[in-house]
């Protein structure tokens, strides 16, 4: 039994899987840094219920978001005992566009990072190539093959609209329980203490402290 959470940005949800099978999912789009109703999500979809493993969006994303969808992860893991892994927001993205993709052309999901800048990463033939990475927009532009296709959420690839085909895609919980479970099928997991969040840079906060 799966329990897969999603915090990593305007959605907050919960997802819960027996057997591989989703058996009930919820989810809400909510303002921003309004994550303390993921605790009465995941009420909703255990309705009593234990898992036996647990998954979380990791990111990046939203650090205040990620931190507390990890930091919860951790806890469930530490005291039920239960094995749990992060899957990142790219790949959700990159999971969800495919399903919508009729040809096998390069993808880019993209998740906003502020300051005209996105989070990113590559993916072909249905795998990542190379490093989850943060790109300047225009850099992103300048040198993606004219055959990329951009995914995300609506607000960021209506950047890339101009010059290439997009594909609306927003991380949710059971998507981040689908890739979790076939990995986990696979071994891929770790304990609680090994869980760690994507940032890919530091916050605007932890950066002004730096530069002290």
């Amino acid at each position: 039994m799966l329990l897969a959470i999603e915090t990593s940005g305007a959605v907050c949800g919960a997802a819960f899987f027996e057997n591989g099978i989703l058996k009930k999912k919820k989810n809400l789009i909510l303002p921003k840094n309004s994550f303390s109703k993921i605790f009465d999500l995941i009420d909703n979809v255990l309705s009593g219920k234990k898992p036996d493993s647990m998954a979380v969006d990791s990111g990046p994303g939203s650090f205040t978001g990620i931190r507390i969808g990890v930091a919860l992860t951790r806890i469930y893991g530490q005291f039920l005992k239960i094995p749990v892994i992060g899957i990142s927001s790219l790949d959700c993205i990159f999971y969800t566009a495919m399903k919508q993709s009729k040809n096998s052309a390069n993808i880019f999901p993209v998740v906003d990072a502020l300051r005209n800048e996105v989070y990113t990463a590559e993916y072909r033939q249905s795998e990542r190539k190379g490093a989850y990475c943060i790109k300047s927009i225009q850099d992103l532009k300048n040198t993606a093959d004219k055959n990329t296709i951009f995914a995300g959420w609506p607000s960021i690839i209506e950047k890339f609209r101009d010059k290439f085909h997009c594909v609306e895609a927003v991380p949710d919980a059971e998507t981040v329980g689908l890739i979790a479970a076939a990995k986990m099928e696979k071994g891929n997991y770790y304990s609680f203490d090994k869980l760690l969040p994507l940032y890919i840079r530091l916050s605007f906060a932890e950066e002004k402290l730096k530069k002290i």
